[in-house]
């Protein structure tokens, strides 16, 4: 199965790049946003396994705000930012993101990233899952 990626980043030559990238390791890109509030309303039609967030984004909304209310939906947000500084990523980790990548990115090490991210997912999801009783 295609894991399901949706890119949320304002500068368009790193969306298409990271589409281009991440479509030749074999994700699935549903779409990409370039701010906020399309993130959300992307992530809310579409639930992909994870959104690739830009911490800043267009519009009055940053990266870690769309990603509170796109955690709350079950779905895991991966960071990818310029913004590497010890302030930023004690902020993007207090909703317990599942990752964390600087810019410029090594394609291979966002990756590993996306993989652990996923996976950490999927098995937070049947542990819930599980504790309700629903089975797959």
């Amino acid at each position: 199965m295609e894991e399901k990626i949706l890119i949320v980043e304002d500068e368009s030559i790193i969306a298409l790049d990271l589409q281009y990238g991440l479509k030749d390791l074999g994700y699935k890109v549903i779409g990409t946003a370039d701010n906020g509030q399309d993130a959300i309303d992307m992530a809310a039609e579409h639930l992909p396994d994870v959104v690739l967030m830009d911490i800043k984004l267009k519009g009055n909304m940053s990266g870690i705000e769309a990603s509170e209310v796109i955690s709350e939906l079950g779905i895991a947000v991966v960071y990818l930012t310029a913004n590497n500084d010890a302030e930023t990523f004690n902020k993007s980790n207090i909703k317990g993101s599942y990752g964390f990548v600087s810019k410029p990115y090594d394609i291979n090490k966002l990756d590993k990233t996306l993989k652990i991210a996923i996976a950490k997912s999927k098995v937070e999801s049947k542990k819930i899952n599980d504790s309700y009783g629903f089975t797959e």
